[in-house]
């Protein structure tokens, strides 16, 4: 899963997934650009807080956490064709420092930019 600041960043990467959208709790429809204005909109008038973030499956599907841990999905691929999608966010382990030199490293990083070192 893919993890975005603002619904726009979620609208554009999911629209690289599928075409079209409903909302989890409704039967609401909307195409890659009716998502777009909808994220737009919701962005400007209801932004979310520092802490929170969207999450995009696999399929396309865009969800909220807001504690950094659970997810509401709000918005589902069509057709849906029932795809499992995880109820909560697990974060990649993240590299910090390299294990030979202990240099510290770039977030993402395979080598360290010291020694070498494969990450």
């Amino acid at each position: 899963m893919e993890r975005f600041n603002t619904l726009m960043e979620a609208a554009e990467f999911s629209a690289t997934r599928c075409t079209s959208w409903s909302f989890a709790t409704s039967n609401d429809r909307y195409d890659v650009k009716g998502l777009l204005v909808l994220a737009e909109t919701s962005d400007s008038e209801d932004p979310i807080d520092e802490d929170s973030f969207y999450v995009v499956s696999p399929a396309g599907a865009i969800g909220l956490c807001e504690d950094g841990e659970s997810i509401d999905w709000l918005l589902l691929p069509n057709p849906d064709a029932g795809q499992t999608r995880p109820e909560a966010y697990t974060a990649a382990p993240q590299i910090n420092f390299c294990s030979k030199c202990g240099n510290p490293v770039t977030p993402g990083a395979r080598f360290c930019g010291k020694c070498g070192n494969r990450l």
